[in-house]
C-alpha cells in the first residue's frame, strides 16, 4: 500500500504473471460491458418532450431523470476498471454468500478541544469559535493514513454504528477522554435490568418501548455511561427536553427530578430483590 496526494491510494499485489493477466483481462472485459451497456446518446430531452404536449408532468420529470443518469457516466474505460475492481474486492464474499449491501464500515472519531465543551470565551464573554482556514472545518482523515474528501467521509460517517467522541488538550493536543454518543449493547443490557421501565415518576412504561436518554445531554458534554443513561418513554423523554422540567442522576441509578414549581420528585430503580416459593417445610 503507497498512499498518495490529494487522497488517494496504490494497492499493488504480487501475483504469478499468468494470474496477474488473467485478472487484468477480466478487469477489462467487465469494463467494456458497462461503458456498452450506457444508454445511446438521443436527441435533447427538453425536444423530445416538447414534441408531446400532452406529455404529463409525472412523465416529464421521469424521462429528464433518465436523460440525466445516461449523461453523467462519463467514465473512461481505465476509470471503469478500477471501480470494477473496488466493487469486486469489496463486495465478493469468497465463500459465496450473498453480498453484503454495505462493504465498507466505518469507526467515527470526532476530536473536540476540552475548552469548546466549556463554552471558551473570550474578554468579552462571548463563546469563541475556531474553524480551520477560511473559516472552514478541517480535513476528513483515515486514522493513521491519509485525508480523504468529504464526500466519501460523509457516506462512511452516515452508515457508521456509532461515533466516537475524542476530547483534546486544547493547547498540546494530548487525548484527554473517549466517549461514544451511542451506548454499547454491554451497557443497554444493565440499563434494561436496572430500569425495567420508563424512569418518570409513576410511569410503567415498559423498557422495551422506551429511548436510552442522556440524563445530562450529551452536547453539554455528559458522559455515555450507565450513571448518566436511563429509560425515558417518547412522552416524559419530549417532557424533560420541551419543557421547565429539570432531572440529575444519583451515583446509585436514583433520577431526582424538579418540576416548573421547584418540587423534587425521586424515582428510584426498581429494586432487584425477588421472592420465589420454597420447597422446604417450616421449622415449625
Amino acid at each position: 500500500m503507497v498512499d498518495l496526494d490529494d487522497g488517494m491510494a496504490q494497492l499493488i499485489a504480487t501475483l504469478p504473471a499468468a494470474i496477474a493477466h488473467a485478472i487484468r483481462d477480466r478487469l477489462t472485459r467487465f469494463a467494456h460491458s458497462v461503458v456498452d451497456a450506457r444508454p445511446a446518446p438521443g436527441p435533447p430531452v427538453a425536444a423530445t418532450i416538447d414534441a408531446d404536449r400532452h406529455t404529463s408532468d409525472a412523465d416529464r420529470r421521469a424521462a429528464e431523470a433518465a436523460h440525466r443518469s445516461g449523461d453523467t457516466d462519463h467514465r473512461t474505460v481505465e476509470q471503469v476498471r478500477a471501480d470494477v475492481l473496488a466493487d469486486l474486492l469489496l463486495t465478493a464474499d469468497p465463500t459465496a454468500a450473498p453480498r453484503s449491501p454495505q462493504p465498507i464500515t466505518a469507526v467515527v472519531q470526532v476530536v473536540v478541544p476540552v475548552l469548546t465543551l466549556l463554552g471558551d470565551r473570550d474578554g468579552t464573554g462571548e463563546p469563541v469559535e475556531r474553524a480551520g482556514p477560511a473559516g472552514r472545518a478541517g480535513p476528513a482523515e483515515l486514522a493513521g493514513r491519509a485525508p480523504i474528501d468529504t464526500a466519501t467521509a460523509r457516506h462512511l460517517a452516515g452508515s457508521a454504528p456509532g461515533w466516537d467522541r475524542i476530547l483534546t488538550h486544547p493547547v498540546t493536543g494530548t487525548v484527554l477522554a473517549v466517549d461514544r454518543y451511542r451506548p454499547s449493547e454491554q451497557q443497554r443490557r444493565h440499563l434494561r435490568a436496572r430500569d425495567e421501565r420508563c424512569r418518570f415518576p409513576g410511569c410503567r412504561m415498559p423498557v422495551h418501548r422506551c429511548d436510552v436518554d442522556h440524563t445530562t445531554d450529551a452536547a453539554l458534554g455528559g458522559a455515555t455511561s450507565t450513571c448518566n443513561l436511563a429509560h425515558l418513554c417518547r412522552r416524559h423523554h419530549s417532557l424533560k427536553h420541551a419543557t421547565d422540567w429539570t432531572v440529575t442522576q444519583r451515583s446509585d441509578g436514583t433520577l431526582e427530578w424538579t418540576s416548573p414549581t421547584g418540587r423534587v420528585h425521586l424515582d428510584h430503580p426498581p429494586s432487584t430483590v425477588r421472592f420465589r416459593a420454597s420447597s422446604d417445610p417450616p421449622p415449625f
